[in-house]
């Protein structure tokens, strides 16, 4: 363990502020040094006694998924902007979720959307998005325009850089259901386990996706707190860990592992003060820091553009993007900006241009 008698305490809304700072590498393990953490060659987690050795009051290193075995899945994505849009489609999702959660408080027996983009289209009243700029009515269009700005603002990426430390945070803010601190360990840091194969209206289905952003950061910071209509009987607060890769001492089986409070993987929690309830709306949070992009530097922010566009070519939803910059490009994907640049082309009787949208097929 590594503390000090300025350690913060583990409930404390001040806490908060300060997980909500982390910004570098430096910033994470100042902050660790101060925490009553176990060092991770003192508790090895078994999934057939884990609170053997465990120490009362104090935070461990418990593998993501509860699963020792878990780098090889973690670290399978090759490419360093895959896995942020992995983490984008999550906020997605969580984002039709709570819209679905709240229709549902409102009528119990709503028929379940049978897929995302019509779960989109009854949420959100917004088209296949690389259809908005084919609509002819300008007014009807110019609607379109105004709700994908107000929709944009409930999913962002932002992209910082520490030039002195040449080091790269990749942040990733939903407003969606987000999830009360004694599911995060079953949901944000499962693998493999998931309801979404019952929920047509959701877009994954094995639930790991996401979990490649760890093997591209040195930490990973994970908060989220649910609304308060949507808790289940389960108490209010904002629940947080921070993830890292273990490599334990003389085995050469790495594993990544996040900071749990309780034997059964729960993660730490803060409680919510009604002075301090809007710094952190619900919604979740994963901020990856030492984000690796390879050798490419502050290009990053240059590419991540055209990347994230052509990776998420057509999604369901538009979110913002931040890179190194206080003004974010909004993102619809590469579908809706040739869309976009067709009918610009079209609007001037230019004609040598090709517009063939493709309707949705029936994957058998």
């Amino acid at each position: 363990m590594t503390t000090t008698k300025s350690s913060p305490s583990l409930d404390s809304p001040d806490l908060l502020l300060t997980l909500l700072s982390l910004k570098t590498t430096g910033d994470v393990e100042t902050l660790l040094s101060r925490l009553p953490v176990v060092d991770d060659t003192a508790y090895l987690w078994t999934d057939t006694d884990p609170a053997k050795g465990w120490h009362a009051g104090m935070l461990h290193w418990v593998p993501v998924g509860r699963d020792r075995g878990n780098a090889g899945r973690i670290q399978l994505a090759g490419d360093p902007y895959n896995p942020s849009a992995e983490r984008l489609v999550n906020g997605m999702e969580a984002i039709i979720e709570l819209m679905r959660r709240t229709e549902l408080l409102e009528n119990p027996e709503a028929p379940m959307p049978q897929s995302p983009r019509e779960a989109v289209e009854r949420y959100f009243r917004l088209p296949r998005l690389d259809m908005i700029p084919r609509t002819k009515d300008k007014e009807h269009r110019r609607a379109l325009e105004e709700t994908l700005r107000d929709v944009r603002r409930q999913l962002i990426l932002r992209l910082e850089f520490d030039k002195k430390l040449k080091e790269f945070a990749v942040e990733i803010r939903d407003r969606g259901i987000g999830q009360p601190p004694a599911r995060i360990h079953e949901t944000l840091l499962s693998l493999g386990r998931t309801d979404k194969a019952e929920k047509p209206y959701l877009i994954g289905v094995f639930g790991q996706g996401g979990s490649s952003t760890y093997a591209a950061s040195k930490y990973s910071l994970v908060v989220s707190r649910r609304p308060a209509q949507f808790l289940d009987g389960t108490p209010d607060g904002i629940g947080w860990t921070i993830v890292k890769k273990v490599i334990p001492k003389g085995r050469r089986d790495p594993y990544y592992a996040y900071l749990a409070s309780l034997p059964d993987g729960r993660v730490p929690s803060i409680a919510i003060d009604n002075s301090r309830v809007n710094e952190f709306a619900p919604g979740t949070l994963f901020r990856h820091i030492g984000y690796d992009f390879g050798r490419q530097g502050s290009a990053v922010a240059r590419t991540l553009f055209y990347a994230l566009n052509h990776v998420l070519f057509n999604p369901v939803l538009p979110y913002d993007l931040y890179a190194l910059k206080d003004k974010p490009d909004p993102m619809h994907g590469t579908a809706y900006r040739l869309a976009r640049q067709t009918a610009q082309l079209a609007s001037k009787g230019d004609k040598s241009h090709l517009d063939k949208p493709f309707q949705p097929q029936m994957v058998v």
